[in-house]
């Protein structure tokens, strides 16, 4: 259920992202600070960008931050699931080779058995 929690979360956090950036890329056209003939306006147009483009890095930095903390997250359960796997893998081998060894030792005491001993 947290699984589920948490990709909703970062959904809605990348599609946040997303339309806040494309905002920035609208403050930052081409031609945009002409549109404010008042040099008061203008500066103020700049401090306010300014401020929205923090304000989107913030956000990246904290959407790539959870992102990378999950993925760390999955990256140590897939390994200690492969671990899991491997040591799975030994025990059949182990087992397998039981298997040879009592397979061997019966032949061998099937062969006494037969010279009657």
């Amino acid at each position: 259920m947290s699984e589920i929690a948490f990709n909703i979360d970062s959904n809605k956090k990348l599609a946040f992202l997303k339309k806040i950036s494309a905002i920035e890329k609208n403050l930052y056209q081409a031609g945009i600070e002409s549109k404010f003939t008042d040099p008061k306006q203008k500066e103020k147009f700049k401090e306010y960008r300014s401020k929205w483009t923090s304000f989107v890095n913030a956000v990246n930095i904290n959407t790539a931050t959870v992102l990378v903390n999950k993925l760390e997250q999955n990256d140590k359960g897939f390994e200690d699931g492969i671990k899991a796997i491997n040591q799975e893998i030994q025990e059949i081998n182990d087992t397998v080779g039981f298997l040879e060894i009592l397979s061997r030792t019966i032949d061998i005491f099937d062969n006494i058995v037969r010279l009657g001993i």
